[in-house]
Parts: structure tokens; C-alpha cells; sequence
């Protein structure tokens, strides 16, 4: 029996199955439909169609005017909008659908010419089960229902009353009948529901024409299709899912062919996913890459090329969220992380906190619309931005516009995060300070708030130091370490260093430098000078520090108020020290008796000490004792000015001896000492040794000066003395030129080191003392004194080979001093003997008898000969030897002093050989100081110190 005429939807549904079998047994076409009003009764609790109406309505009317029934689009635009104005379906988009996939369902079948006879088609050939996630219940009922049997005729004509019709006509009848039997507003509702349900689960994906299939995905869930392919022995069909497993079925066509299966989304599930995609969440659509943190789309779902485009875009917003929430994660699963490293971590949660916020506004949004127009679950076409039915609400087109600052936003912290990753302290601060200098504004207001957070445990530690000089850097971050196991005077060099790659990019190393002296100097009042005493200014110090703003840290202004302050505070602590150190250690005074004693200012005290300790010091080192030199300078203190020197700086001044060699006598391993205690010893004991060594190389020089001086003195009053000994004029003569030239010689070094260099030196170093303003000001003053002050005294690496030459010519005074002395001995002892022999000849003749006898006269000429012979020849070979390797040493030490870079020693070798002298002995000294004798120099063709001279050289002092 026929449904009852009450319910329109159902009538509806059998005159569509009377027609499509053709039958006239009314039992079967009840069996049909009843088999059919299950399955449809199944699809409507198990699925839900989305699709958009006006989408549908467009593909109708393309459709009929590619037809042969184009002049009935006006009439399916009347019927249409009849449809809309009515209230009786709430599911007009099924409906239109089902009505697209009739006609297209009829072009399909039309391209094949083979029919299914109706008995031939198998007993379980039914209309595909709707895909749900929860298994589907066994319908006993379905399973003893005939099939449905359909001819390839029955899908191309439509014959209500006997008389064939085409698909437009179809159309029209259907829309028609819709319009005529919906009238029932109790029977609408049950025709929506049976429409949808049959547009949702039997009819093709709307996204599938046109658009390019997407990838197969799991097997099962929301997103498996089935697939429509023909057999290869062409007796039947196969039914494929997605994921590769067939179901056989009969017959070459099926009731409804779709080019593909796969589902569509709808503009509201796209919204939703995205909204999820920007937490990082996965939705239906969008999933979650693990490896990448980005989201892609489920190949099991059909989307438009432009479409995925805007989706794609729009997921952008979450992938970088994911990265920038994993930073976070990561950097504070880490135990090493830092102050700095947590408050940029704090501040990225805190952007992370408002971009939550703007999310939630969006699924406010989302929700409301929701609430609002139930009914807007349009399909996505391909011109994305269209919008819900014209609602006005959250669209792809307003969410792309309200994803554009966060996206930006986003990007800027995802990169400032990427880039600090593995630093720490300065270095992570420089890392966030370089995007300030991006163009982009955004950009740079983002850094900017990152950085002024980063730069908060910066600006504690530093203000700390500053004020306190304490160090509060449990995890190594602010660019000014400390090594606690550095005491005493090395504080103020090792204790405290710049860690030059912690330095952060806006603070200049000058100023990392002044940071570092502040600190250090408080420190040095505090533990080194014992003054406790606070600083003047320190309160108001720290006020103005507190009430600076951490943004001036690293804003391009460096004369702004946290400048001035850092500046004051630098100021007032190295004012404080040099006061400390000027006042009560007495640092000026000590330097004065440094230049006095160690340096041979004092001259009466260096002359007097040099006389009364010569005999000591001309006795082996290792019959030396400390106490006994120590008597002799008390002794020397107390006979010269020095003792009315300060106590204080006499209680300092002392002897050493130096390391004993084999062979070594006292003037070897002699040196006056400067003991330092306090502040003091921050100046001087690192330089200790380089007073030492001047002491050493000036105590020489006055030694050869005190030894020439003395064989001077000797040569001239024992000139007239050995007149008697006619013999012994060419030694004299001889003794008196050499020792002549080695007085010049030393005389004129002396003079250079002691004025030129020594004095010079100091007087620049009191003046930039004057002009101190910190201890490394004092440091660096007195640094460059004793390193021009050694390089003046042949001291520097660059001057060890005159160094080694003047130690040469040196020695070679001590060479003669003691053949002088000997020549003199023996010579007193000659001119005694003669006088000795001529008073006993006086006395003998004054008594009466002979003067002598022949044995004595032959004993006394013989005596004479010998003397003359053998003791004057070898002192006069001696002397000659002795001139001639002075002679040597002394030119190749002019030529040395030719080739030195410095112009001071260039011009001292003109002093020494101010006549000519050694000029007309060497050839090589001719040659004028040109850059051709220069790279003749350079290229070693310059000829050996015994040599001959090349013959370049003989070409330039010929011309």
C-alpha cells in the first residue's frame, strides 16, 4: 500500500521510486521504499550535510543552460526564491543538492550504453552505509528487503504520466511538487530530514567537481570515501574505500555515480579549526605535524586550491605559536637557566597571554554566530571570503584580518626567541638588542618590550655593583666576573675582569671598563686600603638609580640620567681611592724615593754607598752577607741627604742579593730593594721587577763611570810620578786614550738614560698624575713611564742585541781598569826599585866607596831590560788587544744604533761619535742613513761585523 497522502515527504518519495522502477506491483514498490526509508531513516541519525545554498542554486542554473532546457533558469530562479520565502523547509540546501545530483546522475548514464536488469542486480547491493566513528547496528529488517532494480533509462528520462521528459523538466516537476505538497508545516519537517539525509549520504561530494582530490588517509574515521571503478572484465563494480579495500558489487553503474567521494567541510568547521590551529590544537581539517609544529591539511577532506591557499596562510598563526610555546617549554625544563633567560621566558608567556586573550575573542565570535544562525553551514566554495548567508559575522575574510598584527606579532617573537636560544647574559641581550634596529616598527616595539624585560636582572645586578660593589650573579650572566681566591695587591688586576662576549651590544667596552672600575674600586677601599667609610653621594646614588627607567639601559642616548648617574659614580669611588692612596699610604712620596734611590736620583747617597761598599762587592758573591751590606747602606744614609728622608721610606729601603752563578762577585749580584705593603703594592710590586732591572743596568753604568773616573785620577797624578820610567810613556799614552774614549762612552750613555730618557719620563709622568681621575689612570701613567724609561735604557725586546753590546763594552772597562791597575802597581814598584837603587849609590858615595859593583849594576840592567823587555811589551799588547776589541764593539754598537727604529737611539749614535772618530775606521758608518741602506739592511746584504764592506756600500761612500 501507497503511504498515506497526509505526509507529503513520504508520498513524495514514493512516486519517486514507482517512477524510477517502472513497476506496477504495488507490493514492490512498498518493499523498495520501505528498504529505502530505513536506510535514509539510518543516514539522518548518523550524518550531517554542509554545503552552501547559494553555491547549489548557482550549479543548477549552469547546469540547465548547458543543457537543452536553458530557457527554464528564469523559472528555477522564480521557484527558488518562492522556496526561500517559505518557512516549510529549513534544509533547502538538501534539496537543491539532491536535485543537482539527479541531473548529473543522468548525463552519467547517458555515456553508457549497457542496462541493469533490475532481477540481475544482487540481493545485498544497497545504498552505501554513512561513515560515523561508532560501528552501525545491523538493520534485520534491510537484510530481508528486496534490492532495488534500476535500467540506465530509468536515470535519463523522467516519465510522470507515460510522457518522457528531460532533466530540466525534472527539475521543475520536482521543485514543483516540493512547493505544492510541503505546505504542512508538521510535514516539512520530516521532508527536510529525509532530503538532507539523502543529499549527505548517497549523492557526490560538491567539492569533488572541479576540485583536485586529495590524498587517501587512515583507514576509517570521518574522511573515508568510497570510489566508483569498473571492473576489468566489465561485469560488474567495485566499491573502493580510501584506504584500499574493494566490496564487489554487480552491474556497471551504480544508483547514484559521484566522480569522488570525499567529504567537505564546511565555512564553520574551517573557522573552528583554525581557531584551534592558532592554540595548537588539531582539528578535523587542520593536523598537527609533529616534527614541524605546523599544520597541514587532511588529505581526507576535499579543498579548493584557493581555499587551502587562505587556510594555509591562516594556520601560519599557529605554527609559529607552537614554536614560540616550545622555547618556553624547553628553556624552562632547562636547570641552567639564567635570571635573563627567565625573563624573556616570563615576557614570551606574557605575549602568549594576550595572544590567548585575542583568541578568545575570536571564538567568542565564533560561538555567537553559532547561536545566532544555526542554519549558516554552507560548504566552502572557491571564493573563500563570501561569507555565512550574508550574516556579517566571523568570516575566512575578517579572521585573515584579525590574524594579521598577532601574525606579525608572532613572527617577530619567533625569530628574537630563535636567536637567543644558547645564550646567556650580555650576549642574550645583544641578541633581542639587534632587532631594534629593524625597520619595521612592529618589530621594533616588540624587541623593545622583550628587551626592557630581559634587561631588568641586568640593571639589578649592575646597580648593585655600582653602589655596593657586590657581585649577584649566581648564574653567570653580567659581563664583570670575579675570582674569589685573588687577594692583596693582585685584586686590582686579576679579581675582577670584562667578560668581553657577555658585554651586551649597547653598552661600549669604555663604558663596561668604567662599570667595571666602579665596582672594583669599592672593593679595593673595602678589603685592600681597610676604609669602611661610605662613599659621598652613595644615597643619592642609589636613589637615582632606582628611580631610572631600565629602558635608558639601552636606549642610543649615553648622556641621558642613567648616564650622568653611572658617570657620578664613577667619579666620586676614583676620587675616593685617590685620595686614600695620596693621603695616608703616601703614594706620591713613595714614588719620589723609587726615583732617588732604585733610579740614582740621589747622587751623593749612589756616589758615597759606591765607595764605601767596593770592597765588599769585589769579593766573591758567596763570601757576601746580607747584614753586613745592610750596615754599609745605614752607614751611606746616615753620611749623605738621605737621612733626612721620611722614616717611613728608609724603613723600606734595603739590599738583595741576586741568584749565585759559578764565578759571580758582589757587584754581580748586588741591588738596592724597595719593600711595598698597602695600597701601595697594587702600583708597584706587579712592576717590581722592572725597577730592578733598571736599578741594574744604571748601577752598572755608574760603575764604569766610578772605575774610568778612578784610573782617570790614578793616570794623572802618577804622570809626573813615573817621568823617572822614560819606557813606560807609550803604555801611559795609550792607557790615557782608551780610557778617554771609554769615558765619552759611558759618560754620554749615562747622560742619555739618567736626562734624556729618565728625566723626560718623569716629568711626563707627573703631569698625567696631576691630571689622574682613577687608579687606572695612575697605573697606566706609571706603565708608560717604566716602559719608556727601559726601552731608553736598552731594556725593550727590540734592544737586546745593544743591550748585549753595551754589557760588551762594559766589561771591557773592567778589562782595563784592572790592567790600569796592575800597569800603575807595577809601575810603583819599578820606579821604587830605581829609587832605591840610585839612594843606596848616593848613600855609598856620600860614606866614601863605590856606588856599586859590577854584579849589581849587571843585576839592575838586567832587571831594567826585563822590565822594559817583557813587563811594558806585554802590558802594551794588552792594551792594544784590549783597544782594539772596544774599538770593534763600539762600531758595530753605532751601527746598531743606525738601524733602530727608535729615532732617539738613531740620533744618540751621532752624540758618541760626534768627531768622526769611529767613522774614519769603518766604512759601513759612512754610508748615509737611507731607506736604500735600510733594505740593504733588511735584505741581509750587509756585510759581517769582521768583514769587508759590500760592494754597494763601497759605491755609496765613494760618492
Amino acid at each position: 500500500m501507497p503511504p498515506k497522502r497526509s505526509n507529503p515527504t513520504k508520498k513524495l518519495l514514493f512516486d519517486l521510486v514507482k517512477r524510477l522502477t517502472k513497476s506496477e506491483n504495488d507490493q514492490a514498490v512498498i518493499s523498495v521504499y520501505v528498504r529505502f526509508a530505513e536506510q535514509l531513516k539510518q543516514y539522518s541519525e548518523r550524518s550531517t550535510f554542509e554545503c552552501s545554498e547559494t553555491y547549489l542554486a548557482e550549479k543548477i542554473k549552469k547546469t540547465l543552460q548547458l543543457s537543452e532546457s536553458s530557457h527554464l533558469v528564469s523559472r528555477f530562479e522564480e521557484l527558488h526564491r518562492r522556496l526561500q520565502c517559505g518557512e516549510f523547509l529549513k534544509k533547502r540546501e538538501a534539496v537543491l543538492f539532491f536535485l543537482l545530483c539527479l541531473g548529473s546522475s543522468q548525463k552519467e548514464q547517458s555515456r553508457s550504453s549497457s542496462t541493469v536488469n533490475i532481477t540481475n542486480l544482487s540481493h545485498n547491493a544497497t545504498l552505501p552505509q554513512p561513515i560515523t566513528s561508532s560501528p552501525q547496528t545491523n538493520d534485520p529488517v534491510s537484510s530481508t528487503l528486496p534490492t532495488l532494480q534500476v535500467t540506465p533509462s530509468a536515470l535519463e528520462t523522467w516519465r510522470p504520466g507515460g510522457s518522457e521528459m528531460s532533466v530540466s523538466s525534472a527539475l521543475r516537476s520536482y521543485v514543483g511538487n516540493v512547493l505544492h505538497t510541503s505546505s504542512d508545516k508538521k510535514s516539512s519537517k520530516m521532508h527536510s530530514t529525509y532530503t538532507s539525509t539523502i543529499a549527505s549520504t548517497v549523492l557526490p561530494d560538491p567539492l569533488s567537481y572541479g576540485c583536485r582530490a586529495g590524498q587517501g588517509d587512515s583507514k576509517g574515521g570521518l574522511g573515508t570515501s568510497l570510489h566508483m571503478q569498473s571492473s576489468e572484465a566489465g561485469s560488474g563494480l567495485l566499491m573502493t574505500e580510501a584506504n584500499g579495500e574493494s566490496v564487489p558489487t554487480e552491474g556497471r553503474n551504480a544508483l547514484f555515480p559521484a566522480p569522488s567521494m570525499k567529504s567537505s567541510a564546511s565555512e564553520r568547521v574551517v573557522l573552528q579549526d583554525l581557531i584551534f590551529s592558532f592554540q595548537g590544537i588539531p582539528g578535523t581539517l587542520l593536523k598537527l605535524d609533529p616534527v614541524s609544529l605546523g599544520f597541514k591539511l587532511d588529505p581526507r577532506f576535499s579543498v579548493s586550491r584557493p581555499i587551502r591557499r587562505v587556510v594555509l596562510r591562516l594556520a601560519e598563526l599557529g605554527w609559529l605559536h607552537n614554536r614560540l610555546r616550545r622555547f618556553c617549554e624547553e628553556a624552562e625544563s632547562s636547570r641552567s637557566l639564567g635570571l635573563m633567560e627567565k625573563s624573556l621566558v616570563c615576557a614570551l608567556r606574557e605575549e602568549l597571554t594576550e595572544y590567548y586573550r585575542l583568541v578568545a575573542v575570536l571564538q567568542a565570535q565564533a560561538l555567537q554566530q553559532q547561536q545566532l544562525l544555526p542554519s549558516a553551514d554552507s560548504p566552502l566554495s572557491e571564493e573563500p571570503f563570501h561569507g555565512s548567508a550574508g550574516s556579517g559575522g566571523l568570516t575566512l575574510r575578517s579572521l585573515g584580518v584579525w590574524a594579521l598584527e598577532p601574525t606579525e606579532r608572532l613572527r617577530c617573537l619567533v625569530a628574537i626567541a630563535e636567536t637567543s636560544k644558547n645564550r646567556k647574559g650580555g650576549a642574550l641581550a645583544s641578541a633581542v638588542h639587534s632587532f631594534l634596529q629593524s625597520g619595521d616598527p612592529v618589530e621594533r616595539r616588540t624587541a623593545r618590550h622583550l628587551l626592557a624585560a630581559v634587561c631588568k636582572p641586568l640593571y639589578l645586578m649592575l646597580s648593585r655593583w655600582v653602589v655596593d660593589g657586590e657581585l649577584e650573579d649566581p648564574y653567570g650572566e653580567f659581563f664583570i666576573a670575579a675570582d674569589p681566591q685573588v687577594t692583596g695587591e693582585r685584586l686590582w688586576y686579576d679579581k675582577y675582569r670584562v667578560q668581553s662576549d657577555l658585554v651586551p651590544s649597547f653598552v661600549p667596552m669604555a663604558e663596561a671598563n668604567k662599570i667595571l672600575a666602579t665596582g672594583k674600586s669599592i672593593n679595593f677601599l673595602r678589603e685592600v686600603c681597610q676604609d669602611q667609610t661610605p662613599i659621598h653621594g652613595r644615597d643619592m646614588l642609589r636613589q637615582a638609580l632606582d628611580a631610572a627607567n631600565v629602558e635608558a639601559l639601552f636606549t642610543s642616548d649615553r648622556d641621558g640620567d642613567l648616564g650622568q648617574v653611572m658617570e657620578m659614580a664613577y667619579q666620586e669611588v676614583s676620587r675616593r681611592v685617590l685620595d686614600v692612596l695620596s693621603g695616608p699610604h703616601k703614594f706620591l712620596e713613595n714614588l719620589h724615593a723609587l726615583r732617588r734611590y732604585l733610579l740614582l736620583g740621589q747622587g751623593d747617597f749612589i756616589r758615597h754607598l759606591m765607595e764605601i761598599i767596593n770592597p765588599e762587592l769585589c769579593k766573591p758573591a758567596s763570601h757576601l752577607y746580607g747584614h753586613n751590606l745592610s750596615g754599609i747602606l745605614e752607614t751611606a744614609i746616615r753620611a749623605t741627604n738621605a737621612q733626612f728622608e721620611d722614616p717611613e721610606i728608609l724603613q723600606r729601603l734595603d739590599v738583595r742579593l741576586l741568584e749565585l752563578n759559578a764565578g759571580d762577585i758582589g757587584w754581580d749580584v748586588f741591588t738596592l730593594d724597595y719593600h711595598f705593603s698597602g695600597p701601595i703594592s697594587t702600583i708597584f710590586v706587579p712592576n717590581a721587577s722592572s725597577y730592578l732591572m733598571l736599578f741594574s743596568t744604571l748601577w752598572r753604568a755608574k760603575r764604569s763611570e766610578y772605575v774610568l773616573t778612578g784610573s782617570w785620577k790614578r793616570q794623572t797624578t802618577a804622570m809626573r810620578m813615573l817621568r823617572k820610567l822614560p819606557e813606560l810613556a807609550p803604555v801611559l799614552q795609550r792607557t790615557h786614550l782608551l780610557t778617554a774614549e771609554m769615558i765619552h762612552l759611558v759618560q754620554q750613555m749615562q747622560y742619555y738614560m739618567l736626562f734624556e730618557v729618565l728625566e723626560c719620563s718623569w716629568h711626563e709622568m707627573l703631569g698625567k698624575l696631576g691630571q689622574a681621575e682613577s687608579l687606572d689612570d695612575i697605573l697606566k701613567a706609571h706603565m708608560q713611564f717604566l716602559d719608556k724609561t727601559k726601552a731608553g735604557a736598552l731594556l725593550d725586546n727590540e734592544s737586546k742585541r745593544l743591550a748585549a753590546r753595551l754589557r760588551v763594552v762594559h766589561s771591557l772597562v773592567l778589562s782595563l781598569e784592572k790592567i790600569e791597575t796592575d800597569l800603575h802597581n807595577h809601575a810603583l814598584q819599578e820606579l821604587a826599585a830605581r829609587n832605591a837603587h840610585e839612594n843606596t849609590i848616593e848613600a855609598r858615595g856620600d860614606a866614601g866607596e863605590f856606588g856599586t859593583d859590577t854584579a849589581e849594576k849587571q843585576a839592575y840592567e838586567k832587571a831594567r831590560a826585563d822590565f822594559k823587555k817583557k813587563y811594558v811589551r806585554d802590558v802594551l799588547t794588552k792594551l792594544t788587544i784590549l783597544a782594539t776589541d772596544y774599538q770593534e764593539q763600539v762600531k758595530n754598537f753605532l751601527l746598531e744604533l743606525a738601524d733602530h727604529p727608535n729615532n732617539n737611539l738613531q740620533l744618540l749614535s751621532f752624540r758618541l761619535d760626534f768627531n768622526d772618530h769611529y767613522k774614519r775606521r769603518e766604512p759601513r758608518l759612512v754610508a748615509p742613513y737611507t731607506y736604500q741602506h735600510r733594505r740593504l739592511s733588511e735584505m741581509g746584504h750587509r756585510v759581517s761585523l769582521t768583514g769587508a764592506a759590500s760592494p754597494a756600500l763601497n759605491w755609496m761612500t765613494c760618492k
